[in-house]
This record gives C-alpha cells, structure tokens and sequence, in this order.
C-alpha cells in the first residue's frame, strides 16, 4: 500500500530553493514537544514566505532568507498541507452513518486494507468480516449499501466464490474489490466475479472517495434498512398449559387474515406470510395439530445460513395448506445446546426479513439457551399460565430466568390459559402475583379442543365461532392492528392494545 509522495521528496526544480540538506542526525530530530507543536504553525508562516523559499517556522522571510541552513523541523512543513489533495478528499467525503462492510482474509495485508479504509472513511460505519465468517449473517445484520471484498493473489480463489455466493443471493448488493491494480490477476478475477468497480489501495485518495461516491449514488439501499416482521413469542413454564395449541391457533389464524389482505402482487403460492417456529417440549406438537410434519429443522436451518435466502425457505420449510409455514425441532433436541447464539440471530434475521409474520411457541422450554436468543429478540413475549398455584410459581421462576438473561418486561404480558371463573384465583390476581399485564383469558375448552385434534383439525376450521376462538381472535386484533394494519378492519380497543401501544413507545 503506497500513500501520495510528499513534496520535499520530489525533485527540486532549478532555482527553486537549496539543495536537500544531508540525512538528519539525532540532534537534528524535532523530539521535544515545542519542535512537535511547531509543525502545526508551519502553514501559516509557510503561506507568507518567498514563493520558491522554505521558511523555518517562528521566523520571518528576511530572519529565513538569512539562515544558511534551514532546520529539519521547516523542512517537514510542506508535506503535512498538500492543499489540494486534502481539499478534494474532503469535497468527496463520504456521508456520516453510512453502512459499509469490509470482508478480507484476516492476515497483515487485510490488516493494512482495513486501516486504510478506515482512516480513508472517516465518519461512515464500516463493519469488517473475514472470508471464513458467515458474511451473509452480517450484510443481513447491518444492510450495507456497499460490500467491499479484498482480492489477493493468496485469497483470490476465496474472494471470487464469495462475490459470486453475494451476486447469486443478493444480486441487488453492490459488491466492490478492494486491491492492487499491479496484479492483474486479482483485477481479472475480481471483474469476472460480477464486482461494480476496483478500488486500488495505491491511488490518491480523493479519486478513491469520488469512486465510492459514484457507488453509493446509484446504490439501490440508501434507505434504512427494514427491521424485519413482528416477533411475538410464547412462552410457558411448565409442559400441559396448552401454548403449543394457543400458538398454532394464533398462528393460523393471523395467516389467514393476511391471505385475505394479501394485494396479489405476488401469487399465493409463493406468498411467505406467516411462519410457526415449534421450539416447545414435547417437540413437534404444533406440528402435529396442524397436520403438517417436516424434515427440514432448526438446526438444518442454521447449518445452512450462508445459502438461506428466499427460495429456501419457500421450498424447504414445512407449510399447511392455509400457506402456513413451519420449522421444528429436530428429533434430537439437545443438538440445539452447540449452536452459536450468533448463528441463532442470523438465521432469525433472515425468517424476519422474508416473512410477514413469526410466532415461535417456546412451551415449556425444551433448550432454555435457545429459548433465551429468541426471547431477546422477539417484538413480545406472551406468558401463558393456567389458574393452579403450582403453575404461578414455576411461572415466577421462569421470570426470574428471564430476568437473568436480561430479557426486558416491558415486552412481556400474561395470557391465562384454560380460564374458569368459578375458581378462587382470578386471571387479575395471577397478574398481580407475576407483575405483568394481564393480555386476556383462554376459556377452559379442553373437551373441544381434543375432539378437534383427534380429528384431524383445529377450532380454526369449525363451521360456528368456539369460544376458544372468540378468545384467540381477541388477542389477534390489536396484533394485527399494529404490524399488518391492512387487515384490521377498526382499530383494536382493550389491555393488548394499550400493551402494544406501550411497547411502540418505549
């Protein structure tokens, strides 16, 4: 990596000052700090001194012409202005906040690439990534509007593949390699991978900058990136509360409102609107309520990130005939425990940025660790409890689990499942005990809901409204007033709703 040469190293043209003095000696080095200091007052006197002349800072052009020798200290003034170089960089900065991603091999040269775009990019976001990273998670995670790949001799094989594993999923995805224009090869390579531009680290900066500015006007994703769907999570402290059915009624029953709203832009086939996320012990219940099993887990899915994109996700998750999708547990669970919370985020990133909707039924925690990532990143977390006291117990320890794992209350409320109101411990009381907000109630409807299982189906699909899904469609309203509002016909009144309003708040 080259810098500008400065102007004392270029050659002195007849005339124009002395000759260079010989090489500088110990005593000669500007090393205490009023010699340091003085550099920064050189451009002022520089720019009142005799054209063609160096002038020593702190002298006057009479006291300098005088001097037979000019310190060392004079002689460094003139390379730190470079006016001209400096003013262009800056004419072409590169605007505060924007996200950029550098993704290099890791060595001493993707080092200095690093450092150089740094101090070249001053003010810009620029996330770093090494080719044996999952690059995807990350240009996901922070949307860059540009992606910068090194190219060398020594990586250029890894730099290729992943340029063109980038074009390939996010063609959309500016993608520019960053190394030196004398090694062609690496320039050859770079192009045929499909980059926009080569950026070579050995020309001046401002013509560096003018590039990248060029890039990011014609980049597509120059407005913030999108958040992702909704969130909304369940979960229960102990196995029997009844969450895997609440989730899969929910669930379905908010895809099929957005089937209905849907504008037909993109044929119902292909539509990926809502999806179930079946974590809850025993495995694969909602699975099993809704008929539709699946070979394609989580796990499948994490170990497959780097290529999860859109298709994906349409051609291998489990999907029931209402266009809900599904992702499970594989038969082993405990293979969940060795998954990187990073890898967890990244896949969850991607369900969010091509689903509509994601409701992930946590039941009693089948793999707390799994179960914590997806607490921590749900938009809200609805804790379902039934009316016994055993169960508001192991309700408050799940919450102190939670607590622990710094998952934030605000974002949570209470769901009493299997409501009677004969019994002495109202749904009010529990809220207060737990110190959550108290959501609604799920009838007790167990008789109901076993017969529909046992046939085949959900409560969903009885010809007349169940009470079960009177509650559950309650609860809907105000969730799908404040992330698909299209499908709200009025806007949704009660506790969920002030509860939603809240968490939009804070």
């Amino acid at each position: 990596m080259s810098t500008l040469p400065f102007p004392s190293q270029r050659p002195v043209e007849p005339g124009a000052c002395a000759a260079p003095p010989p090489a500088s000696s110990p005593a000669e080095s500007p090393t205490t700090l009023e010699a340091l200091l003085s550099l920064d007052r050189a451009p002022a006197a520089a720019a009142q001194a005799e054209p063609g002349r160096l002038h020593a800072p702190g002298l006057s052009p009479a006291d300098s012409a005088s001097a037979q020798k000019p310190p060392l200290a004079a002689q460094r003034v003139r390379p730190l202005a470079m006016p001209a170089d400096t003013a262009a960089a800056e004419e072409a900065s590169i605007a505060p906040h924007t996200q950029l991603l550098l993704i290099h091999s890791g060595g001493p040269d993707g080092a200095m690439v690093q450092a150089w775009m740094q101090s070249m990019l001053m003010g810009a976001k620029l996330h770093l990534a090494h080719f044996d990273d999952l690059a995807i998670r990350h240009q996901l995670q922070h949307q860059p509007q540009l992606v910068f790949i090194h190219f060398t001799p020594a990586t250029m094989e890894a730099a290729t593949a992943l340029a063109g594993e980038l074009q390939a999923l996010h063609p959309r995805m500016p993608r520019v390699a960053v190394g030196h224009t004398k090694t062609p090869d690496c320039m050859l390579a770079a192009l045929r991978a499909g980059v926009q531009d080569f950026l070579d680290v050995d020309a001046p900066t401002h013509a560096v900058l003018q590039t990248v500015q060029a890039l990011l006007s014609r980049s597509p994703v120059h407005a913030a990136p999108r958040p992702g769907c909704a969130l909304t999570a369940l979960v229960s402290a102990r196995a029997g509360m009844g969450t895997s059915l609440l989730a899969s009624h929910l669930a379905l029953h908010v895809q099929h409102m957005l089937q209905q709203s849907a504008t037909g832009n993109e044929p119902a086939a292909d539509a990926l609107q809502s999806l179930l996320i079946d974590l809850g012990s025993p495995s694969s219940d909602c699975g099993l309520y809704l008929n539709t099993a699946g070979e394609f887990d989580f796990v499948e899915a994490v170990s497959h990130l780097r290529r999860f994109d859109r298709r994906l996700a349409h051609s291998a998750l489990a999907r029931h005939a209402s266009g809900l999708h599904l992702l499970g547990l594989p038969r082993q669970p405990e293979a969940c425990e060795h998954l990187a919370s990073s890898d967890v985020d990244g896949l969850l990133l991607n369900l969010r940025q091509y689903f509509q909707h994601v409701f992930a039924d946590l039941g009693a925690v089948a793999v707390p660790r799994l179960a914590s990532r997806l607490a921590l990143k749900a938009s809200e977390i609805w804790v379902v409890c039934d009316q016994s006291v055993a169960s508001v117990v192991s309700t408050t320890e799940l919450l102190l689990r939670l607590d622990a794992q710094q998952v934030d209350r605000k974002r949570m409320g209470l769901i009493v499942n299997r409501h009677d109101r004969q019994l002495e411990l109202d749904a009010q009381q529990i809220a207060q005990q737990l110190q959550l907000p108290l959501l609604g109630v799920i009838p007790e409807r167990r008789r109901e809901l076993v017969q529909a299982v046992n046939q085949g189906r959900l409560l969903t699909e009885q010809p007349q409204v169940d009470p079960y899904m009177q509650a559950v469609q309650r609860l809907a309203a105000p969730l799908l007033s404040r992330h698909h509002p299209r499908t709200a016909a009025a806007p949704a009144t009660g506790v969920l709703s002030r509860f939603l309003q809240h968490i939009r708040r804070s």
